[in-house]
């Protein structure tokens, strides 16, 4: 059984309203989102594999997992990660998908803190 994830980027209204205020100065809003769209799809292959060995010990793993985390000012890092949903349940994927996403940083960092709500879903492959 193959693992596949869905990864997609979903900005809720305070963060989309953050975004564009920064956007108006820097003129980035698009780029910052196709920045992190591009990061968090850097880590999709490892994050596979943790949710492939999770379904191993079990096979009815899956759901969504929402992160919330920031590009830091300056350097663009992705720290403060936490998990705000996890339908998943599984210790070893959440510690692993946190780990990897602090591995991040923005290609180009910004000015100011860009904060993010980013799901992933968990489902098996057919």
């Amino acid at each position: 059984m193959r693992a596949r994830i869905a990864i997609e980027l979903t900005i809720g209204i305070g963060v989309a309203a953050a975004l564009a205020a920064a956007c108006s100065r820097t003129g980035t809003g698009g780029a910052v989102r196709s920045d992190i769209t591009a990061r968090m799809q850097s880590i999709a292959a490892p994050v596979q594999m943790c949710y492939a060995v999770a379904l191993e010990r079990n096979r009815r793993l899956r759901g969504l997992v929402v992160l919330s985390f920031r590009a830091a000012p300056g350097s663009g890092q992705f720290d403060q990660i936490t998990v705000t949903r996890d339908d998943v349940g599984d210790e070893q994927v959440r510690k692993c998908v946190v780990d990897a996403v602090g591995t991040l940083k923005l290609a180009t960092p910004q000015k100011t803190a860009v904060t993010v709500s980013y799901p992933l879903n968990f489902e098996p492959s057919k």
